[in-house]
């Protein structure tokens, strides 16, 4: 006879320490993704600086610029790149993490990873109710805009240079894409 495993939950984990990485709980298993590259890096950073000040000029809600940790469920719990609450919702907001969907997540796909960006993180957003989802792809140079409809993703649109990213969430931004890019590749050395 086989036990079955135990599923993890945020209690499970939230006591680690942070240097144990990026740790995420999918259908109760536990998912840890390397520390992300350079250029991952600077476009999570650039957007998020851009992003929050644009929430905080217009009072729109709570941004969160870093990796969160977001509780979707007790057994699906995500750390996405960039996130925002309406403030409306803000009550979801936490002192160690966010006990619900955000209205926008953000996340920067790396290769090492690009799967569980586009494909299992894409899914439970959509399941548990984030109303929008950006894929930033540095490899196309793209943000990928998909908005919650019936409980599924629709792409409302993908930006690229000298586009303008609008979004449903964000009333009022337009953001061009193209800078953050440039900026992002001018510090390779390959």
């Amino acid at each position: 006879m086989s036990v079955a495993a135990k599923k993890l939950t945020w209690d499970d984990i939230k006591d680690w320490p942070e240097s144990a990485g990026r740790t995420e709980i999918v259908d109760g298993e536990l998912v840890m993704s390397p520390t992300p590259g350079a250029e991952h890096q600077e476009l999570a950073g650039l957007l998020g600086s851009e992003l929050l000040q644009f929430v905080r000029a217009r009072g729109l809600g709570r941004f969160f610029p870093n990796p969160m940790h977001v509780i979707l469920d007790e057994h699906v719990h995500y750390e996405p790149d960039l996130c925002f609450i309406r403030t409306a919702r803000r009550g979801i907001v936490k002192k160690s993490h966010i006990a619900g969907p955000p209205g926008l997540v953000i996340e920067v796909i790396s290769e090492s990873n690009r799967t569980h960006d586009t494909v299992v993180k894409f899914r439970d957003y959509a399941k548990y109710g984030v109303a929008e989802y950006w894929l930033v792809d540095p490899r196309d140079e793209t943000i990928s805009t998909w908005g919650l409809d019936n409980g599924a993703y629709s792409l409302l649109e993908r930006f690229g240079r000298g586009d303008t990213v609008v979004s449903g969430v964000l009333p009022g931004l337009r953001l061009d894409p193209g800078p953050l890019f440039d900026y992002a590749r001018s510090g390779r050395s390959d």
